[in-house]
């Protein structure tokens, strides 16, 4: 690998693998990134329905255990996570509200696309927030039309998007 070739190290954190001790960890980091960052976009109800989703450890735990999690640690611990599904979907992508705007979503979207790679998909898939659809079409994601889903009780209207994985030829 040339020099160019290989990813910026960030020297404020570092991205691995998660592990199931991490758990409690990320379902809070989880419910306070919905909380504090997401607050602009959604109601208070909303927010909560949608920080639900963690209360329940178990499910939470099977939720994560469906596909590949990244987390972002510095020295204080983990300020994100991203979690990526066969055969190329991107089920999350949540940042501590405290690490916002040190690249933490970037490293990690890095990290999933290359992932997905490895994992041989054609193409990469998510459903967006509107907090998260402006990073998503900045790393290439293109809108495949609006969505609205229930959780616990609650309605949100999220955004379908797609990244071809395509490379171009040289």
């Amino acid at each position: 690998m040339s020099e160019q070739d290989k990813p910026e190290e960030n020297p404020d954190f570092e991205t691995c693998d998660f592990r199931p001790e991490d758990l409690a960890e990320i379902a809070q980091l989880f419910r306070d990134a919905i909380h504090m960052t997401a607050a602009s976009a959604y109601s208070p109800r909303q927010l909560a329905a949608w920080a639900q989703s963690a209360d329940d450890e178990g499910a939470f735990s099977l939720a994560l255990n469906e596909g590949w999690v990244r987390i972002a640690v510095d020295d204080e611990g983990i300020i994100g996570f991203a979690q990526i599904n066969m055969p190329g979907h991107i089920a999350m992508l949540y940042t501590a509200p405290r690490a916002a705007r040190r690249g933490v979503a970037t490293q990690l979207l890095d990290d999933m696309l290359v992932l997905g790679e490895a994992m041989g998909a054609q193409a990469i898939t998510t459903e967006a927030s509107s907090i998260a659809r402006p990073l998503l079409a900045h790393f290439g994601f293109v809108d495949q039309g609006e969505e609205v889903v229930e959780r616990h009780g609650e309605h949100f209207t999220r955004f379908r998007m797609q990244r071809s994985m395509k490379r171009a030829r040289k």
